[in-house]
């Protein structure tokens, strides 16, 4: 009788995991990341005067900074109606974009001794740090509703596709987190850059004014990466949402298409090499 062989149980950490496997793992793990955003909301702000608040003090004053400057000193709300609602969408979905992107950059970085304590399929993080920023959103659509009420918009039946509109906008976030946090765990300077990198994208994806301003300025560049941009488009569908104003099929279809398709190019990316996360 042959004796057992003592490394039958090791495996090759480095091997890739078929994806339906690595699929199941992250359903097993569901609870550790529906735990990590609710305790990361807890302890955010737990230190400051106003605590929490500033989950919507912070977006709240950029919206009055903006309406100040762009509103009542520039005058770009022409042919804009309801132009503190119009602004307070843009504003608040683009900034769920912008803290989603910046939270992936850090995931893996902020979490290398989690990684060497606990082995876990390491997408729970990015996917995380996207469920956090959407509690977070939460409020700031409660926010947005309350705005709609008072400025006498009311409730809407279009109200009801908020949760579709809401699916292909994380969708895009979330492939946006995975491409930060593979970058930055190898380019440290990534989550340096990417604020500035959607400081610019403010000015051309309508979140104070309509991107067609600039499409008629003739430059076809410019016109070509405004009608191509997949985030003016969301905030299309947040506007509609809420102000009923129009959206095309072709840009509609053109956004689900482009979102889900960054999404997987995204999961793709990260995983590629997932077996070098918190090693270094």
């Amino acid at each position: 009788m042959t004796s057992p062989d003592p490394t039958d149980h090791l495996y090759d950490v480095t091997a890739e995991v078929p994806t339906g496997k690595y699929l199941a793992q992250m359903w097993g793990r569901r609870d550790f990341v529906v735990a990590m955003p609710f305790e990361e909301i807890r302890v955010s702000h737990q230190n400051t005067l106003l605590g929490n608040i500033w989950h919507l003090g912070n977006p709240l004053l950029t919206v009055a900074v903006y309406y100040l400057i762009f509103g009542v000193v520039l005058e770009v709300t022409r042919g804009i109606e309801n132009y503190i609602l119009w602004l307070t969408v843009g504003v608040f979905a683009f900034g769920l974009t912008t803290r989603t992107v910046l939270g992936g950059a850090t995931a893996i970085s902020s979490n290398r001794g989690l990684m060497r304590s606990i082995r876990f399929p390491r997408a729970l993080l990015p996917v995380s740090v996207t469920i956090s920023r959407l509690l977070t959103f939460g409020f700031e659509l409660a926010v947005i509703a309350g705005i709609s009420l008072i400025t006498g918009e009311g409730i809407s039946k279009r109200w009801l596709a908020l949760p579709l509109v809401l699916a292909v906008h994380t969708a895009l976030n979330l492939g946006g987190a995975f491409i930060a946090a593979r970058l930055n765990d190898a380019f440290r300077d990534v989550q340096q850059i990417i604020p500035f990198m959607f400081r610019l994208l403010t000015y051309v994806s309508g979140v104070i004014f309509p991107v067609d301003r600039f499409v008629t300025l003739g430059n076809e560049t410019v016109a070509w990466i405004i009608a191509n941009n997949p985030l003016s488009r969301i905030l299309e569908l947040y506007r509609w949402v809420f102000l009923g104003t129009t959206v095309e099929i072709g840009h509609l279809m053109w956004t689900v298409a482009i979102s889900f398709g960054f999404l997987l190019v995204g999961f793709t990316f990260f995983r590629a090499a997932e077996w070098r996360y918190g090693r270094a």
